[in-house]
């Protein structure tokens, strides 16, 4: 094999085994989103709960919520 063809080989498999590991820290990383993603939904979900868990045990905080979510008329 001719050197400069040896060179360009070598050079293209440096290439091939660095885009394999940007690949794979590819994967890491959306990885990872995915979990943080899972798991903000999961405190969303459980503040929710306890959100719902106040209102309907406070009769003031059942009230306010009432009035709040009422539309208000418009008036024209």
């Amino acid at each position: 094999m001719p050197p400069g063809d040896q060179v360009i080989q070598e050079a293209e498999a440096a290439f091939s085994i660095l885009r394999r590991q940007r690949g794979g820290r590819h994967v890491v990383q959306v990885s990872s989103s995915v979990n943080a993603m899972d798991a903000l939904r999961a405190r969303i979900r459980s503040q929710s709960k306890a959100v719902a868990a106040h209102i309907a045990a406070d009769p003031e905080a059942d009230a306010f919520i009432d009035a709040w979510t009422s539309p208000e008329p418009i008036s024209r």
